[in-house]
């Protein structure tokens, strides 16, 4: 698939930048929202890896990471995110062949952004898949306690370095590529974590989420980064059509980008494949 490279207007004026990879006569589109720190860049293999599934991918960079504009690694609320995630969907409809219905997909905290849109968005989504999603971290009290201090007098203070790059993955070629990635913001404002531990805390007020489509996660064996049981726990109340929870024993966080990730790519390509012929 060709990749196009660009940028839209999201609904504040700042431009986002974005990559396509269009397939002709395509059925399907699906669109990526990546990890924290991360951009769009990052998942280019899935264009490769998916080239035979009949499936047109789209991606974006948040605001404040990546090639986008917006203050570093900051959002006002993390309604930012979802509003720029429909401006994005909003352009695409425009731009190019779209359907009525996409596919959407959502690594860490994009997983986290992905499903808070999912659950407003019901009429336009085909699929979810969330890949290690962020609806949770196992943050000491003190630490949420330091956080919530340092929002009330500097928002924008910004904490250095996050994630562990040895957390992400086994493959030292992969760690080797994430460190040497410029464009790989590795740090996180105040406010940003404080609007994610808010979002990650409303998905304990709903007692059941009822979707019209199929939605499937994939989650790592050995997670370091976020709270793999709170998402069990959220995935355990998801009423739809089809679901299905997939742990890869042994993998770390980013499992599309572990050493044996073509058990995560073959995962995903018979989840596109079960969801096409649930939605049918």
């Amino acid at each position: 698939m060709r990749e196009e490279r660009g940028t839209f207007p999201s609904f504040d004026g700042l431009r986002l930048a974005y990559r396509l990879y269009e397939k002709p006569g395509s059925d399907d589109l699906m669109v990526i929202c990546h990890g924290h720190g991360e951009h769009s860049g990052r998942y280019r293999k899935f264009s490769d890896v998916l080239e035979n599934e009949n499936l047109s991918i789209a991606s974006f960079d948040f605001r404040g990471s990546g090639l986008s504009e917006g203050r570093e690694v900051y959002v006002e609320t993390l309604e930012d995110y979802l509003q720029d995630l429909t401006a994005y969907i909003v352009f695409l409809r425009g731009h190019c062949k779209v359907p009525v219905k996409v596919i959407l997909f959502g690594h860490s905290l994009g997983g986290l952004v992905a499903l808070h849109w999912a659950m407003r968005q019901q009429d336009s989504l085909r699929m979810l898949i969330l890949s290690s999603p962020c609806l949770g971290l196992k943050l000491p009290g003190i630490l949420r306690s330091l956080n919530s201090l340092l929002h009330r007098f500097a928002p924008g203070f910004l904490y250095q370095n996050p994630v562990y790059p040895p957390h992400l993955s086994h493959d030292p070629r992969e760690i080797e590529v994430y460190k040497k990635d410029g464009l790989i913001k590795r740090k996180m404002s105040v406010r940003l974590l404080s609007e994610m531990l808010r979002y990650m805390d409303l998905l304990d007020e709903e007692k059941t989420y009822l979707f019209s489509f199929p939605v499937y996660v994939l989650s790592a064996g050995l997670e370091k980064v976020v709270d793999a049981d709170k998402t069990q726990k959220v995935f355990e109340s998801f009423k739809t059509p089809d679901k299905d929870y997939r742990v890869f024993d042994g993998f770390y966080h980013e499992i599309f980008n572990e050493l044996y990730q073509d058990q995560a790519f073959d995962a995903l390509k018979g989840y596109l494949d079960r969801g096409r012929k649930v939605t049918a």
